[in-house]
């Protein structure tokens, strides 16, 4: 990450900050950043806001006035305990440097897959068919046919599910509002009308 924030970058967010910042706190902000973006590859998800926390610091009492400082510019939000580092580069780095992050890869210390990694789990749901039996009035074909759907859909738009449960509760929600696309079922009857 440190070949895209560059000087250009560090110049523009000390331009903007709210305030005149002290050298010392320019000092130490910059040595944050290097300090966090040394080891991180040039990806949108490493591009973003992140935190440190106050054992980070060797002492940070030492540093506290300087963070304050910072606070007060608008780079940095003081919680308790940690320091959150507002995303000021995001609007000055140069994005066609960064690589596209793959689905399949941690995004922020989670895994996020796509709808078809579900769709097996989906279709073999009893508690999924009973659900949209009682709440949507639709059968077990109908509810095949939207997860078929779903699928396409979510897997067109790009949607990704950090585990089951977030692709369940999408899709059970999803089938209330497209309960029109399921297929109609035709109630065939194998009983005798009384005088034929």
């Amino acid at each position: 990450m440190l070949t895209v924030i560059n000087l250009y970058t560090i110049d523009k967010i000390f331009e903007n900050a709210k305030g005149k910042l002290s050298p010392m706190t320019k000092m130490i902000y910059i040595n944050c950043l290097m300090h966090y973006f040394r080891d991180k590859k040039s990806t949108v998800a490493n591009a973003v806001a992140f935190e440190l926390f106050e054992e980070d610091f060797k002492d940070y009492e030492k540093f506290k006035k300087n963070m304050q400082e910072l606070h007060k510019a608008g780079l940095v939000t003081i919680g308790i305990k940690s320091i959150v580092f507002n995303n000021m580069w995001g609007q000055y780095i140069d994005r066609r440097q960064l690589e596209k992050v793959n689905v399949e890869e941690f995004v922020a210390g989670f895994s996020f897959r796509e709808p078809k990694a579900f769709k097996e789990e989906l279709l073999k749901s009893g508690s999924l068919y009973e659900l949209c039996s009682m709440k949507y009035k639709l059968g077990k074909g109908q509810v095949q046919k939207l997860i078929d759907i779903f699928i396409l859909e979510q897997t067109t738009a790009e949607k990704t599910y950090q585990n089951f449960s977030d692709c369940i509760k999408h899709f059970s929600n999803w089938a209330g509002k497209n309960t029109d696309q399921a297929p109609k079922e035709i109630v065939k009857s194998t009983g005798k009308i009384l005088g034929l």
